[in-house]
């Protein structure tokens, strides 16, 4: 049993715990966290851009008569690879990477592999840093026992830095949302997509 604590920008630390943590049991249900009612928005946003950019590149190969037969391809990729071809001489090599980059960035996000989205941001040139999340062993859930152990992580003699650990991890889904929640990677992938998008929407009026 694990907690995860962190801080806003505003410097308030709080904890948040896992659906069966402190003697909850889920039956079916999720708790209400504070983590999803700060970050859950923002994942929105980040998620719905990444799929508008599927759509537009599924547009957009429906539209050229030699690519129609890619606008149902299962494998993003393919399509991205034939418009890339296609348009040739109308993207630099740096929005052939852009556009790669984000069709990866968004399955990471898509299916919460939010340690391997960090790591495409980097790619991008985007700028990335922790979050500040520890991930900290809840052995006995007890009240008390849960005071000490945020005590100590605020001194700083408890828990592992969730930047430090994969988010494949068994049980890292909860700590890794909030980590890349707290250090704005769902932002910034948002901005991404967009940025992505506008590539394709320019491809559309060649």
């Amino acid at each position: 049993m694990n907690a995860a604590t962190g801080s806003n920008s505003g410097g308030c630390s709080f904890a948040a715990c896992g659906p069966r943590q402190m003697g909850y049991r889920a039956r079916g249900r999720m708790p209400k966290s504070p983590i999803l009612a700060f970050y859950l928005d923002s994942f929105k946003a980040a998620a719905g851009e990444g799929a508008v950019l599927e759509l537009k590149l599924r547009l957009l190969a429906g539209k050229v008569p030699t690519l129609r037969k890619y606008a149902h391809q299962q494998n993003l990729g393919n399509i991205e690879d034939e418009l890339a071809t296609h348009f040739g001489d109308a993207l630099s090599v740096a929005e052939k990477d852009m556009l790669r980059l984000c069709r990866q960035l968004r399955n990471k996000v898509l299916h919460s592999d939010f340690y391997a989205a960090r790591g495409k941001l980097g790619e991008l040139g985007i700028d990335t840093q922790s979050g500040g999340v520890k991930m900290i062993p809840l052995p006995v859930a007890t009240v008390e026992e849960f005071a000490k152990k945020i005590a100590g992580a605020r001194a700083g003699t408890e828990g592992t830095n969730v930047a430090d650990t994969l988010s494949t991890d068994e049980g890292s889904v909860y700590g890794w949302f909030f980590e890349a929640g707290a250090a704005g990677d769902f932002d910034k992938a948002c901005d991404a997509f967009k940025r992505a998008g506008a590539i394709i929407d320019r491809l559309a009026g060649v």
